[in-house]
C-alpha cells in the first residue's frame, strides 16, 4: 500500500534528520517533512547536489525552514545523504 510506503519512509528520513543533532524537525501526518537548520547554506548546497527542497523560510515563524516532501527509498536515501555532504557530514554509503 502506497500510504503505508510514505508513511513508514517518513518516519524513517524523519529519525535520520533527528539524529543527526544539528537540525530540528516538525512534526507531521503529511507527504513532507518541515525541518530548520541554523546553517542557511544548506538550501543551497542541496541544490547543488541537484536535490530540490522548497525554502519556506520566508513564512512566519519558519525561518530557516525547509519543506522536503518524501520521495521512493532511494530518492530518501539520496536526500539524506545530500544533507550529510552539505553539512559536512561523511556519507552513509548507501
Amino acid at each position: 500500500d502506497h500510504r503505508a510506503t510514505v508513511v513508514a519512509e517518513r518516519e524513517r528520513v524523519r529519525a535520520a534528520l533527528e539524529a543527526r543533532g544539528d537540525l530540528e524537525v516538525a512534526p507531521s501526518s503529511a507527504n513532507f517533512l518541515l525541518l530548520r537548520s541554523e546553517r542557511p547554506a544548506l538550501f543551497g548546497r542541496l541544490l547543488e547536489q541537484g536535490v530540490l527542497v522548497r525554502d519556506v523560510s520566508a513564512g512566519a515563524g519558519l525561518t530557516g525552514c525547509l519543506r522536503v516532501t518524501i520521495g521512493t527509498p532511494a530518492e530518501n536515501d539520496r536526500f539524506l545523504d545530500a544533507v550529510a555532504v552539505a553539512l559536512g557530514a561523511v556519507p552513509s554509503g548507501r
